[in-house]
């Protein structure tokens, strides 16, 4: 375990201006801090060599102003596109089957930070072609949690969350289909947001199942999502007033998933917390039973839709490759596409009704919030890898799966139950309307 002490967003902005060999010699010295083993398995590349002309050179801004994230690090999932480099999504098959060339341009994430004066400082490993929410690879080996090798990182996501939690950069790049952002983000104990479905966001991201792909990202704290929130998105604004513009979320549990009963425990302590510490701000009730109601009817049905609309896609995406190079996939992974190739055209069809019938339902909820809805993330806090079986991956993909067919943004908070287990909560809030998360963010920004 590393003593690296974490540093944020305000405190690399301020070494990059103050104190630049300082800066340089926090970015060389990072790797050594780490068992070697454990950093491979997490990190695929690192740079040392920021240019030195850097933020001059992506910056906006007028002359001698500091761009917003000016000398900030960040790590990119290794299916982000970066100009001159390889995209592998930790898979032979793209670094020596098929032999990818290196990007022409930024991801279009990637390009937003760059241009905002954030510097990439390399490429973290992920679930192959991020189908997955264990951090599992055979070829990179598995990605462990941070502070306990014997338990599991989550995925697909799992290098950018595991040097997030690690203290190694305060922002790092994920994408999230079906929890593969919020799940990282629960186990590893850190923030990690999905925005809203937007296929924009995604270019130059490699895609799984492009209805349900979006690209996201991970920090430490509170302090840190709320300034790349406010940077990065128009609708995301403070609360004006502390007290007297309450906002009522919706707790809501998915039928059959079982909480590990000392994760149910800290959930109702956190809404206890927070409720008290925003002073006014926030109400958490629960979901009412005629909504529980909607959702139970349509849950199972829309879960297998849910399967079939998203390996139809992905088997879309490796048709050229799946047969010639099936012996470069993970068998698992293969398998999973695979089933892709499977479906008939009508139940394709009849997936996307259904599919479209749990986004109507989810939205008209939202909608009748004036806050949001909360979901747990994961139905166990950090698990051992030996634990991770078909229960824990349903399970979650229950969890999970309704934030990714409705499309619309939600933030992944963590509940701690001690000093390495954790799990978390999805909020779920309308699309256009993030400034719904301002008071869960600035609440936990100023109680932790």
């Amino acid at each position: 375990m590393s003593t690296l002490r974490r540093m944020s967003i305000p405190e690399w902005k301020r070494l990059w201006k103050e104190d630049r060999p300082r800066w340089a010699g926090e970015m060389r010295d990072r790797p050594s801090r780490f068992d070697r083993k454990q950093w491979k398995r997490a990190v695929r590349n690192w740079s040392n060599e920021i240019p030195p002309d850097h933020v001059a050179a992506h910056s906006p801004a007028g002359e001698g102003e500091d761009p917003p994230f000016a000398g900030v690090p960040f790590l990119v999932k290794d299916l982000f596109d970066v100009t001159g480099e390889v995209t592998g999504c930790s898979s032979p098959v793209l670094t020596e089957a098929v032999q990818a060339k290196p990007a022409r341009r930024d991801a279009e994430l990637v390009r937003k930070l760059r241009t905002r004066g954030a510097c990439p400082a390399g490429r973290t490993h992920m679930n192959e072609f991020a189908y997955g929410l264990d951090g599992k690879n055979a070829h990179t080996g598995d990605c462990p949690h941070p502070l306990d090798s014997s338990r599991i990182s989550g995925g697909s996501s799992s290098g950018s969350a595991w040097a997030v939690a690690a203290g190694i950069v305060p922002l790092a790049l994920g994408t999230d289909t079906g929890g593969s952002i919020r799940v990282p983000a629960a186990l590893c104990g850190i923030l990690g947001y999905r925005p809203a479905w937007n296929p924009d966001d995604t270019a130059g991201a490699f895609p799984l199942a492009p209805s349900f792909d979006t690209a996201g990202w991970f920090t430490a704290d509170a302090g840190d999502m709320y300034t790349v929130l406010e940077e990065l998105l128009p609708a995301f604004t403070a609360p004006r007033e502390r007290s007297g513009d309450e906002k009522v979320f919706r707790y809501y549990l998915p039928p059959g998933v079982e909480l590990e009963p000392q994760l149910s425990e800290a959930i109702e302590l956190w809404k206890e917390r927070i409720q008290g510490e925003s002073r006014g701000m926030i109400r958490i009730e629960p979901l009412p039973r005629s909504w529980d109601d909607r959702i139970r009817d349509v849950m199972q049905e829309s879960l297998d839709a849910y399967n079939v609309v998203g390996s139809s896609e992905a088997w879309n995406v490796h048709r050229d490759w799946l047969d010639p190079f099936r012996e470069w996939y993970q068998p698992v992974v293969w398998s999973l596409i695979d089933r892709g190739r499977h479906w008939s055209e009508e139940r394709r069809r009849e997936s996307g009704v259904v599919v479209a019938r749990m986004k109507e339902i989810i939205l008209a909820v939202l909608e009748e919030t004036s806050g949001g809805l909360i979901i747990p993330a994961t139905p166990v806090a950090t698990p051992r890898s030996e634990e991770v079986d078909s229960a824990f991956r349903e399970e979650t993909i229950r969890l999970n799966a309704p934030g990714s067919m409705a499309g619309v943004p939600v933030l992944s908070v963590p509940v701690h139950l001690d000093a390495i287990r954790s799990g978390g909560l999805q909020v779920l809030v309308p699309p256009e309307k993030e400034d719904r998360l301002a008071p869960v963010l600035q609440t936990l920004r100023e109680n932790t």
